[in-house]
């Protein structure tokens, strides 16, 4: 019948009437199933908006990095006569994450396919950034090897002249990233970073690096989105 793109909290203290739209409650409860990432977070998000015994009564697929091609092809199958929703463990789905193929299928299946606006946190890193928001490129994760990370960089670095450079990390390894962005790059680069957005503890700093360089700001394993440019 349907595939409904719907939004989650970024951060699990976020105020659910600010990010997201009222009308989700009457969403979710009109629901056959849902296809999450992971059921503990489905679970955790959920349990906000509906009661338990509502939740107990959706059927759950996961859909994740490990999802296999077979797999895909089933869930079409499930989902083409009932009303399902698609959820990425924070932000919107098909944003850095593996719902998109699913989507793409879901029409070429003819099946309808819906999308609800909610918090995304590259564009409120952007938006918060005060960087050239009129062209960027989004990286995703850049290479965790040291020498692929190192000509990345390089790379995009002269790219960040005409287009604002945006990309995430793992939390764990967020501070780590960060001191390597100040040893590598350009110090009249500019440099954002927006750490745990929409909670209580966001903070978001932008300077040239040899700015940051003298901060000593730590991230401290938190959510973060890098963002630099040459333009402000």
């Amino acid at each position: 019948m349907s595939l409904i793109l719907l939004p989650n909290l970024l951060s699990e203290d976020a105020e659910i009437q600010e990010c997201i739209p009222s009308k989700i409650k009457e969403i979710i409860l009109a629901l056959d199933g849902v296809i999450a990432e992971s059921e503990k977070n489905l679970r955790r998000y959920f349990l906000k908006i509906i009661k338990k015994e509502d939740f107990q009564k959706l059927e759950i697929i996961l859909l994740n990095e490990h999802t296999k091609e077979e797999e895909f092809k089933e869930i079409i199958k499930k989902i083409k006569d009932q009303k399902w929703a698609l959820l990425s463990d924070a932000g919107l789905p098909c944003i850095a994450d593996p719902g998109s193929k699913l989507v793409y299928l879901a029409r070429e299946n003819n099946i309808d396919i819906k999308a609800i606006s909610g918090p995304s946190s590259i564009f409120l890193a952007l938006m918060l950034s005060g960087l050239k928001g009129q062209s960027f490129t989004f990286h995703g994760y850049l290479p965790r090897e040291e020498k692929d990370l190192f000509l990345k960089l390089e790379k995009i670095q002269k790219e960040a002249k005409e287009y604002t450079q945006i990309f995430i990390e793992a939390p764990y390894r967020s501070d780590k990233l960060y001191k390597t962005l100040l040893d590598k790059l350009d110090g009249d680069i500019y440099l954002s970073v927006a750490i745990n957005l929409t909670s209580s503890k966001q903070r978001v700093f932008t300077k040239k690096v040899r700015e940051l360089k003298k901060a000593n700001i730590s991230l401290e394993k938190e959510p973060t989105i890098f963002l630099f440019s040459y333009n402000i």
